[in-house]
């Protein structure tokens, strides 16, 4: 029998209207959330109640959302009984979230105008919104405004992650108590943008690496302090997390973040994150380790349990602490007299009443100070090597590190210096930070203007003294910095028409390639002005010795090292690449996409340039 296709549908409907309530609930876990919230719930009385089932809800949480703000402490609702938690009222949070982000990541994208304010507005939401913004970097490559929309959600990204990083940073500050792979985690936020190696997932691996270690050796926990040393000394060996004296790890930029390493560790880490490493393992099972340094070198220092050696036996009358062990990460680990160390110190110290001081353990505080250092060295070690490149008039793609990559280090290592400045003196730290302010502000204007509630927080109460005049006149040259470039945040750009005399004496346009007729480097278009509209650019740099002197367009255009630069037309050759690789780290910041018909950027800023 044929039946109608209406009368189908209804008996479709009464067959499952008639199912068991486990058999219709266990279906709905295979449902969309979104058609169970919108339509299925609307249906009649028995579905509103079965969709609203807390364990229902609690399944389209964990299986929609990877990432969720400290906030929510969803570690401890999970834990705790279902039905004391509105989790459909969560779910409907985050949706909110994702739709909001979503709306202003694209007004990011069709204006320059009032970018800070939307990126703080997404910031709000915290680590709710990199879901969205990990799904629009992830936009297929045919996107009309791929570039743009990989590059703002990449740039709001990382302007979270160094809200965390600062804030975690802070509680060191303030004095509690973070876990070293944590702090030392925290470089890794300045450099991480989609990649996976949050600090969430840094203390999963080191978890898992301890799990591991549990199983290779089962009686652990009954081994004496020095025995549980020596196997995790073999263990780390075994898994390479241990290494030597070589140049090579410290030539790679990657080997100093201690996330990126777990994930790939290939090549031998550099010292002071071999330590971390081992001193987050200790930990978690049970020994007391820590990061021992003297000028220019670490250790890890074991101490024992209170009231006994390191083999576990009880201390003598009189006695007052056992002996620690002292490992030498520079040498596979292994251990090292106290002799010897005192040796090695009396180098550096001559007053053997100091020596105690190098011999006990660092503060996190100095771990991390001591990291920035060393990044701070490769960073300006690498870029000394990326000058010779051009020096030489060789591309900058032939060297291996990412010229982004590097500035962002770069800025991780500007904060931290200034957060962990030597506060053992003040008068020293204060120098020490007034140094770095300039260098932090010139930064801030140039490539993070997202990053001025960074600076309201975490520099502006060090200069808010008013009996300090020096401190008064920096807190005041700060905060006119940070209105100024909010005022220009602010305000629309100036609409630049191709219109006499501009589409007579304008040849190029926005998003062609070019090759500079001199200094050979390749770079991309970005701006134009009219000939003679920019004086005091040609009077500071002798424009007159320019064949065409100051009638000319001048253009201003993005270098492939990510600088930005002030072109006079006639240096320009256009060129018709079929990908300029070296162009693609910022031309979102600029381009929707490049065109491979056209071998140009289609222009992202119609704004200022409507007709480009």
């Amino acid at each position: 029998m044929n039946l109608p296709m209406a009368d189908l549908q209804l008996l479709n409907e009464i067959n499952f209207l008639r199912l068991p309530e486990e058999v219709v609930q266990k279906i709905f876990f295979f449902c969309e959330p979104d058609d169970i919230n919108q339509n299925v719930m609307r249906v009649c009385k028995r579905l509103y109640r079965l969709v609203n089932e807390p364990l229902l809800w609690r399944h389209y949480c964990l299986s929609s959302f990877r990432y969720w703000d400290s906030r929510h402490c969803i570690q401890e609702k999970l834990c705790g009984p279902t039905d004391l938690v509105d989790w459909r009222s969560l779910y409907c949070y985050r949706k909110m979230v994702d739709l909001k982000t979503t709306d202003l990541l694209d007004s990011i994208l069709q204006k320059q105008t009032n970018r800070i304010s939307k990126y703080e507005a997404i910031a709000k939401f915290g680590y709710d919104a990199k879901e969205t913004l990990l799904r629009h970097i992830q936009v297929e490559e045919n996107a009309h405004d791929v570039l743009a929309r990989r590059y703002y959600a990449n740039s709001v990204l990382d302007y979270i992650h160094r809200i965390l990083a600062l804030d975690e940073w802070q509680k060191l500050l303030d004095n509690k108590s973070v876990a070293i792979e944590r702090a030392l985690g925290c470089f890794d936020l300045f450099i991480l943008q989609d990649r996976s190696g949050d600090l969430s997932e840094i203390s999963e691996i080191i978890d898992e690496i301890a799990e591991c270690f549990r199983r290779q050796y089962l009686s652990i926990d009954n081994l004496t302090p020095r025995a549980k040393v020596m196997a995790l000394v073999e263990f780390m060996g075994r898994y390479n997390f241990t290494g030597t004296i070589s140049n090579w790890p410290y030539q790679r930029i990657q080997s100093y973040y201690i996330g990126l390493y777990l994930q790939d560790p290939k090549c031998s880490p550099i010292p002071l994150i071999s330590v971390a490493i081992f001193c987050a393992i200790s930990r978690r099972i049970n020994l007391d380790a820590h990061c021992c340094g003297i000028p220019d070198y670490l250790y890890v220092i074991v101490f024992p349990r209170p009231g006994e050696t390191l083999d576990a036996k009880e201390l003598k009358d009189g006695e007052l602490d056992g002996e620690p062990i002292y490992l030498d990460p520079y040498r596979f680990l292994q251990e090292v007299p106290i002799q010897v160390l005192r040796q090695n110190i009396s180098y550096f110290v001559l007053n053997p009443s100091l020596h105690m001081r190098y011999l006990s353990d660092m503060s996190t505080a100095s771990v991390v100070q001591r990291m920035s250092k060393t990044i701070m060295a490769t960073v300006n070690n690498l870029r000394a090597r990326n000058e010779n490149f051009r020096a030489d008039r060789h591309s900058l793609t032939q060297s291996t590190f990412s010229t982004t990559e590097l500035e962002k280090a770069h800025y991780s290592a500007l904060w931290a210096d200034f957060l962990f400045a030597n506060r053992s003196s003040q008068q020293t730290s204060e120098v020490q930070q007034s140094h770095l302010v300039p260098i932090i502000l010139e930064r801030y204007e140039r490539y993070y203007p997202m990053d001025a509630s960074l600076i309201e927080k975490h520099i502006l109460p060090f200069y808010n003294n008013p009996r300090n005049s020096r401190s008064n006149q920096t807190y005041n040259q700060i905060v006119e910095t940070l209105r100024d470039l909010r005022n220009a945040d602010q305000t629309p750009k100036m609409i630049r028409l191709r219109r006499p005399p501009a589409n007579q004496n304008v040849r190029y346009k926005i998003g062609q390639v070019f090759r500079h007729k001199r200094y050979y480097y390749i770079g991309v278009i970005i701006g134009w002005d009219l000939e003679g509209e920019n004086f005091d650019w040609a009077f500071t740099n002798d424009a007159r010795s320019l064949l065409l002197g100051i009638y000319q367009s001048f253009y201003n255009v993005l270098v492939e090292d990510t600088s930005v630069r002030y072109v006079a037309e006639e240096n320009i050759e256009i060129l018709k690449p079929e990908f300029p690789n070296s162009l693609m780290s910022l031309a979102g910041k600029y381009f929707n996409r490049w065109d491979a018909e056209s071998h140009t950027f289609i222009s992202g800023i119609r704004d200022e340039y409507p007709e480009d």
